[in-house]
């Protein structure tokens, strides 16, 4: 079973529209799982809708080109503009919302885990620079490919959970590509409605070169701490570590850099080791992993991202049973991401039970 993939064209609302169409029972399937997701932490529909319209508000006006395109998705799915922002949101609604004075009636949860890695010429067989990850997260939200093509700023194709725009990993046709890992820490919420990084994902993918990419992240204050590995494919990668109005930068070492969701870096406070203690040893084992070979080549790298040391909790994630429901994470897909190729390689389920996939930007 192959990712569904999207070709869209045209003007930003276009996009979205036939997003919106195609995918629109999908979206809807996303929609009833979040909902009830919320539901569990404690969060009735009206109060998230509430703030979903809070979120839409204060966010347009920081990139109308891309809620337009919301709107697109909006009209071509037929549901509401605060079902789909809330859809585009939810990450930092829920940490916000567990920020909040409330906070203690609701159940810890779980936040989108996941291992990355960057691979530089010097390391690879090829000559590539590669970068990936492992997307763990609950399971049953869809995804999809979106292979752009546009006038309004560079080509890009991606991989996103479908009703987003903002995508999760991708690459455009500048040879830019960006994945990103989950960070929590108790500065979280300190500022309301920036950016989410869904839409900073799609700061990187419309960047021309690396300082636009690196702008894309930096150049405000966040509302919630992200982890973003940016690579460009002559060889550069850089780890930017970020909470609310902090960063620290993180490069390869020895042409190889990993990282998992605890900050090594920026000295702040981390929350992320109270709920997935696996942190600590994922991205130092995938490093491990990696340098046994000299000369990495996709098969190397694939075979380290179905590692199960310390099963379940490990580089190929698999859902705890003995945990509580709110908790539970597993590897919904593995993504190799080749950026002189400009082509995603993704597996439709965990590395170790599912085959890489390719993904060109060129279709």
């Amino acid at each position: 079973m192959t990712k569904p993939v999207l070709n869209l064209t045209g003007d930003p609302r276009d996009r979205g529209r036939a997003h919106g169409e195609i995918m629109s029972k999908e979206i809807s399937q996303n929609l009833e799982r979040y909902l009830k997701r919320f539901q569990i932490l404690g969060f009735e529909k009206d109060a998230l809708m509430a703030e979903s319209t809070r979120w839409a508000e204060a966010l347009r006006p920081k990139d109308p080109i891309f809620w337009d395109e919301i709107d697109g998705v909006v009209e071509g799915s037929g549901r509401s503009l605060e079902e789909i922002t809330l859809l585009n949101v939810r990450y930092e609604m829920l940490v916000n919302m567990m920020k909040s004075d409330a906070q203690a009636q609701f159940q810890p949860t779980a936040m989108d885990a996941c291992t990355s890695f960057a691979v530089l010429p010097e390391r690879s067989k090829n000559g590539d620079t590669m970068i990936g990850q492992n997307w763990d997260w609950v399971k049953d939200i869809n995804t999809v490919v979106s292979r752009v093509q546009r006038d309004d700023g560079p080509d890009f194709i991606h991989i996103g959970e479908v009703g987003t725009i903002g995508g999760l990993q991708g690459v455009n046709e500048n040879g830019i590509g960006v994945v990103i890992n989950a960070l929590l820490t108790p500065e979280d919420g300190k500022y309301e409605y920036e950016k989410p990084y869904r839409m900073r994902v799609r700061d990187i993918l419309n960047a021309r070169n690396m300082q636009e990419a690196i702008l894309g992240v930096c150049g405000t204050n966040r509302s919630v701490s992200m982890n973003f590995l940016i690579a460009h494919e002559d060889g550069i990668a850089i780890d930017i570590e970020t909470s609310p109005d902090k960063e620290a930068f993180i490069y390869p070492d020895d042409g190889l850099l990993t990282h998992s969701n605890h900050f090594c870096e920026l000295d702040v406070e981390s929350e992320v080791v109270k709920l997935w203690p696996n942190t600590m040893y994922r991205h130092v084992r995938l490093e491990r992993l990696l340098r046994q070979s000299q000369e990495l080549d996709s098969e190397t790298i694939k075979s380290a991202m179905a590692d199960h040391f310390a099963y379940p909790h490990s580089i190929c994630a698999h859902y705890d049973e003995d945990e509580a429901e709110t908790l539970r994470l597993q590897s919904n897909h593995s993504i190799m991401i080749s950026l002189k190729q400009r082509t995603l390689h993704i597996t439709d389920t965990h590395p170790c039970e599912s085959a890489y996939e390719e993904y060109p930007l060129a279709a």
